[in-house]
């Protein structure tokens, strides 16, 4: 896969990765989910890096899954190898993790959709922490038309999103939906008008990268690992993570800032 495919660029404390095949919709091949994780997963490791982007280039987000990616693996998937599905389990948590890593890493992840965004493409987006599309943009899940389900955790997000019965419609229809119906349903946080979409990402990424980095990676922490956890243990995890932030350098700089009217100069300390 060229490097030019997906694309990340630095700029200042946002890292945007651009998924650049436009010639193709933006097909996604399973090589793709790999190199995803593996760049999101070396932003840990800059402590410059606060918000990241997801957008798509050309006229949508992502056509979803690249057929012929999916081929070469039914091959491999109707083999005898794969006899008794051990080995199709195995490379399905492999893929799966990949998605799940942009949940683990403590940084936010924004993904920015205009256009369409189908199938696996909507999965990505699922694992995303803030999802925000444009007023033309239309999403669905067209798995059951060619007898599969969703594998990369599309089904299981979204029953975390939105309830269950809506679920089972939006998979078992395998209808087209619009923006709205996303944000009706609670699956994304907002719609914009199409040329706003990229600058309305750019300001809301400016604003979390306003307040202090550890409390925001401890944020999405309880919301991530929180979900389907009683009070209890909700409770426990709060407890735990502000115990760690209130010894930090950035909770004294924080206050400080309040005090004396300023920007906070936060360390990640």
């Amino acid at each position: 896969m060229p490097d030019s495919e997906l694309i990340g660029n630095k700029e200042g404390a946002i890292y945007t990765i651009t998924l650049n095949r436009p010639e193709k919709r933006n097909a996604i091949p399973f090589e793709w989910l790999e190199q995803l994780c593996r760049m999101v997963d070396e932003l840990a490791y800059d402590p410059e890096v606060r918000v990241i982007m997801i957008r798509g280039e050309g006229k949508v987000f992502s056509a979803g899954v690249d057929f012929n990616s999916l081929e070469s693996l039914m091959g491999q998937f109707m083999g005898e190898s794969a006899g008794g599905g051990m080995s199709i389990r195995s490379d399905i948590s492999k893929l799966q993790s990949y998605l799940t890593r942009l949940e683990t890493i403590e940084i936010p992840i924004i993904c920015a959709m205009h256009g369409a965004v189908y199938g696996m493409a909507w999965e990505l987006a699922l694992a995303c922490d803030i999802r925000l599309m444009s007023e033309d943009c239309e999403w669905t899940m067209k798995e059951l038309k060619f007898g599969l389900i969703c594998d990369l955790g599309g089904q299981a997000r979204m029953m975390n999103l939105t309830t269950p019965s809506r679920v089972m419609e939006i998979m078992a229809t395998a209808r087209t939906y619009t923006s709205q119906q996303a944000l009706d349903w609670g699956l994304v946080n907002h719609v914009y008008k199409n040329e706003n979409l990229l600058k309305e990402a750019e300001n809301m990424a400016r604003d979390i990268i306003k307040n202090a980095p550890i409390a925001v990676g401890a944020l999405k922490r309880v919301t991530k690992k929180g979900q389907g956890m009683d009070l209890n243990t909700l409770l426990d995890m709060e407890g735990n993570l502000q115990s760690i932030l209130l010894r930090s350098e950035d909770v004294q700089e924080g206050i400080s800032a309040m005090k004396e009217s300023r920007e906070a100069n936060w360390k990640r300390k």
